[in-house]
């Protein structure tokens, strides 16, 4: 039978032992950058994981010893009530942290969601739907961009972000929405000819200078297509998956428990990916260029490129062609290199030369 002796002081070993878990887990979360362990974004700021943790554990420790006093000098719980205190505690926290992370998440994107302008267009592109986005003053004739998110995470506020900073650029801009109709194969490989056509037929788009820039699966697909569409000039592809992405530990870097688990069970998701075999259809782009970017900490994507270039190891090395450029973008991870500075930037600048 267990026997607590003092209910106040179980209580107090309860309270003490879970939020000192908590303290832990956000240094776990600093230290191999899980965002689905953090309760803060320590992204850029390591510290601040580590200094919340110090934190929790020094002032749980601070708080049980001064509310405990003298009771602790006590004979109190012995082993096996400490153990199943402490066990239900870390799980606890456990439970706790996965929330609280999954709920912050949350709240920045609800938070940073923007709505279309009353400008913006919502337009048929074959099965799939869009937003096309056109300059206030269009100078006929302009380059266009069609815009591909993958299948899943799908950040509209980044989206949109993106779409109007490329139209202030001096080009129209067609996103396709991502939806699960559109997003299966082999129907979705007629989403960017009919995106192509939709461009070329505007008044305002020059049909000899249209691109397309796709991310995560949105990368594949864009490089699937353009291997066929002669029509598109050029083509950036941010984190394309190629071979098959991360499952694991390595999905809470950069998404909450719950995504993390649905992404990992995610079978329509690989097969995809298989499906459209885009390592195979990059090196068909050719003579037409094409741009490969990747962050230093995607640890979705398991051949990520090194900071110094492709390995010869790499399953990139075979793509190290005259027309295929590939560059990374320091301290950027997956989910979060549409949002980078200097991808928005190496983005801009690519687009402008090659438009």
């Amino acid at each position: 039978m267990l026997y607590f002796v003092y209910t106040e002081l179980a209580l107090g070993y309860l309270f003490f032992s879970f939020v000192s878990a908590l303290g832990i887990l956000q240094f776990v979360a600093a230290r191999y950058r899980l965002a689905g362990l953090a309760l803060l974004d320590y992204s850029e700021r390591r510290t601040w994981g580590y200094a919340l943790g110090t934190l929790f554990v020094l002032g749980s420790g601070m708080w049980f010893f001064a509310s405990q006093w003298p009771r602790i000098l006590t004979p109190g719980p012995a082993g096996a009530e400490l153990g199943l205190l402490f066990g239900v505690a870390a799980v606890c926290a456990l439970a706790a942290t996965l929330v609280l992370a999954a709920l912050r998440q949350r709240t920045r994107q609800v938070a940073a969601t923007q709505m279309p302008d009353d400008s913006d267009q919502t337009v048929a592109i074959g099965r799939a739907t869009g937003r096309l986005y056109v300059p206030a003053n269009p100078t006929a004739p302009m380059p266009a961009l069609c815009l591909v998110p993958g299948p899943d995470g799908f950040d509209q506020a980044s989206w949109n972000t993106l779409a109007r900073q490329i139209v202030e650029q001096g080009m129209v801009v067609l996103l396709v929405i991502p939806e699960r109709e559109s997003y299966t194969y082999p129907e979705i490989l007629a989403t960017l000819p009919a995106a192509t056509s939709l461009l070329s037929k505007r008044p305002e788009v020059d049909p000899e200078r249209i691109g397309a820039l796709g991310h995560d699966l949105g990368g594949d697909l864009v490089i699937r297509a353009a291997s066929a569409d002669k029509q598109l000039k050029t083509v950036v592809a941010l984190a394309p998956i190629l071979d098959q992405s991360a499952l694991g530990v390595d999905l809470m870097s950069e998404m909450p428990y719950p995504q993390a688990l649905r992404w990992a069970c995610n079978r329509q998701r690989a097969k995809l990916q298989n499906e459209l075999n885009a390592l195979e259809y990059a090196a068909k782009i050719a003579p037409r260029p094409l741009l490969l970017l990747y962050g230093t900490e995607d640890r979705m994507v398991p051949h990520a490129l090194p900071e110094e270039g492709p390995a010869e190891d790499s399953l990139l090395h075979p793509l190290n062609q005259d027309s295929i450029t590939l560059q990374v973008v320091p301290g950027a991870g997956h989910l979060n290199l549409l949002d980078h500075p200097v991808t928005l930037h190496a983005v801009f600048q690519w687009f402008g030369e090659h438009l």
